[in-house]
């Protein structure tokens, strides 16, 4: 009983270690992602493109 107490401890501890490396993944990829954004400021009346969320609503019958 207690070798298998120590396996599940084991596994408790790599799902642990797993999501920190997952966490660590993200942040980095994020900010990767992040410095490749060229900056935009919107100011009230600029025109700008939506993207329809049913583009079949916007065709005439």
């Amino acid at each position: 009983m207690d070798e298998w107490n120590v396996s599940v401890d084991l596994i408790d501890e790599a799902r642990g270690q797993a999501a920190q490396n997952l966490d660590h993944y993200i942040t980095t990829t994020k900010a990767w992602f992040n410095t490749k954004l060229a900056p935009r400021s919107f100011a009230p009346g600029d025109m700008v493109l939506r993207r329809a969320l049913n583009p079949r609503k916007l065709q005439n019958k």
